[in-house]
């Protein structure tokens, strides 16, 4: 056999599977990078309706005012599902004097629904020695690219600081950027 032969059929073997696996490779679909995830961000006012407990129901506007400024940000992982990390002082008003009562942090998973619902169940900690868990619904309108507003339900669930478990009210109104 001439040289040039004796190399033919080894180049071959290594050639004809090298043709195969680059045609197999160049035919697989191309797939569209993600858009998750998405990082966003919001400010809101809320405003505790009712807190009841077995010994007392507290009602915001009788003897007491309070309000809440929350700031967070949500890292949306999906479609469905996505995290969020929420905190914000509550500001009380008593007999012509205000003071920051409570700082509250509580993340916790958002499942988003759908039109523009979200169901998020925060886990809550308080500097007034309070915690528990927050299940908020969350309601977005005029959802656009760059901004959002949203008003949502929250029902909050505490324990702790030698105080009865209590169940209440909160509204948030609030305002979602990217």
């Amino acid at each position: 056999m001439k040289k040039s032969n004796r190399l033919l059929v080894p180049v071959l073997i290594l050639l004809i599977p090298a043709g195969i696996f680059c045609q197999t490779s160049a035919s697989q679909p191309v797939h569209a990078p993600s858009k998750y995830p998405i990082i966003s961000a919001y400010t809101c006012f809320f405003l505790p309706i009712v807190s009841t407990s077995s010994k007392t129901t507290t009602w915001n506007f009788s003897n007491t005012f309070s309000i809440g400024f929350s700031t967070g940000i949500n890292i949306l992982y999906s479609d469905q599902f996505g995290f969020s990390y929420d905190m914000g002082p509550v500001i009380t008003a008593t007999n012509g004097t205000s003071r920051v009562s409570n700082f509250i942090f509580d993340p916790g998973p958002i499942f988003r629904l759908k039109d523009g619902f979200a169901l998020i169940t925060r886990m809550a900690f308080e500097t007034a020695g309070r915690y528990g868990e927050s299940t908020v619904l969350s309601k977005v309108f005029t959802p656009a690219k760059k901004t959002s507003l949203f008003a949502s339900l929250g029902i909050p669930l505490r324990f702790g600081n030698n105080l009865p478990a209590s169940i209440g009210a909160t509204l948030f109104f609030g305002l979602a950027f990217r």
